[in-house]
């Protein structure tokens, strides 16, 4: 098992200040995370077609702020363009508690959207200035395991303040916009007063032709990351609030405790998996750790089918062991996959892949719901199943040709290695290594 505190003194400065930064912002995206619907339909009396398609808005928005802030991030420095992604992200969340009216919710989707789709970007850009490969990796495990922990103890918080019996409904749930909007601010100003004594200043570039996501898009080991990525997202963030649940209740193999149980168990084992994995799995091929993950949430998927034929506490037992294969699947692709994107990007074009990182994991999470709407009333479910079990074994079959084509400095990099690894430098190591 992986020593935390080990494993933060391994971490520069620079890593470790930005971990701390997001995890003051993911305890306030916690804090509202379930909330959203209920606060606009039940709270503010807002019709149903409002939460729906503010919800639609947001996600729109974010589709396309996430690749004009990669445009930004290329051009711009972060001490720039990371305090204005939290600004515009803390007001947007923050005008929800204001959101009276259909307008007011449209306008603050639009400005959240167009915020929060910024924050993973320049997170990630941040984590691949780290000194080596080894520690980029191990950063975005970090990350991830953060990201879980304290947004889960954000949605408890949140849930304790909404219970409470102070004030109305509406100043309550308005209180909890405005305090997640302050974390976004106040990351924001601690990585504006931070950055410059964690990041070490570099002489200016030279002038290079205009980057573009054709650019990027052009490079086949990314591109291929890229669509790996949508696939991964579909198949499991994507199906956690839709196919999962919607597949489990509808034949009434489980009740609403039982998914809030397997929605619990998600967050512990995505948490305690980067823990026992994260330094593990970095002296094992990237490719390998993707096959591995798609062939586990294949089986996973295998154990949710059976779940929904069962009743009860056999169900409930069957959907867990499910859900805990497909957190595992989570804990290891999403980090490891951004690591070696990052590790193939030119620092020219590395915001630009992480903007388009970011939106590859949207719209898997956007296409999720749309596909288990459209599958689950064929064949009670199966038919989403069937899907998801070909996704899966998709993500295995490209995993095979990424690791057939890519380098050895590529796919597993050496631990000690200066600097970030470019795809010029990855295009030229030699000889290839074993799982």
């Amino acid at each position: 098992m992986a020593n935390p505190l080990a494993l933060w003194r391994e971490f520069t400065p620079r890593t470790r200040t930005v971990l701390a930064v997001n995890a003051v912002s993911s305890f306030g995206g916690g804090l509202v995370l379930p909330f959203l619907w209920i606060y606009l339909s039940d709270v503010r009396g807002l019709p149903a077609w409002v939460p729906a398609a503010t919800l639609a808005l947001q996600a729109a928005t974010a589709v396309v702020g996430g690749l004009l802030w990669g445009a930004v991030l290329d051009r711009f420095p972060p001490r720039t363009t990371v305090p204005l992604v939290m600004a515009v992200a803390g007001a947007g969340t923050a005008l929800y508690a204001q959101a009276t009216g259909a307008p007011s919710a449209m306008v603050a989707a639009l400005v959240y959207g167009f915020g929060i789709s910024g924050v993973g970007t320049v997170l990630r850009f941040l984590y691949a200035g780290a000194a080596t490969s080894r520690e980029r990796g191990l950063a975005y495990s970090a990350d991830y395991a953060v990201f879980n922990a304290m947004t889960g103890l954000g949605v408890l918080a949140g849930g304790v303040v909404a219970a409470l019996d102070v004030g109305s409904r509406a100043t309550r749930f308005a209180a909890l916009y405005l305090a997640d909007g302050a974390t976004f601010l106040i990351a924001g100003a601690a990585l504006f007063w931070l950055l410059p004594r964690v990041v070490q200043q570099t002489s200016a570039p030279a002038k290079e032709a205009r980057a573009s996501y054709r650019e990027v898009l052009k490079q086949r080991h990314i591109a291929a990351l890229l669509g790996a990525l949508v696939i991964c997202s579909l198949v499991s963030y994507g199906q956690f609030r839709s196919g999962l649940p919607g597949y489990l209740t509808q034949g009434g193999a489980l009740g609403p405790e039982g998914i809030s149980g397997a929605f619990a168990v998600n967050i512990v084992v995505a948490v305690g998996a980067q823990f026992l994995l994260a330094d593990r799995i970095q002296r094992v091929r990237r490719s390998t750790v993707l096959a591995v993950s798609g062939a586990v949430w294949a089986v996973a998927w295998g154990l949710v089918l059976v779940a929904g034929t069962q009743r009860g506490t056999s169900a409930l037992a069957w959907a867990v062991a499910g859900v805990v294969l497909l957190s595992v699947g989570e804990a290891l692709v999403f980090p490891v996959v951004t690591s070696l994107l990052n590790d193939l990007a030119a620092e020219r074009v590395r915001g630009r892949v992480n903007a388009l990182l970011s939106v590859a994991v949207s719209t898997g999470s956007v296409a999720g719901p749309a596909l288990a709407g459209a599958t689950l009333p064929w064949a009670d479910g199966i038919a989403l199943m069937i899907v998801l079990l070909a996704g899966c074994l998709l993500v295995v079959g490209v995993a095979l040709r990424l690791r057939a084509s890519l380098t050895a400095s590529a796919d597993v990099p050496p631990a000690e290695e200066p600097g970030p690894v470019t795809a010029t430098a990855a295009a030229t190591a030699p000889e290839p290594v074993a799982a």
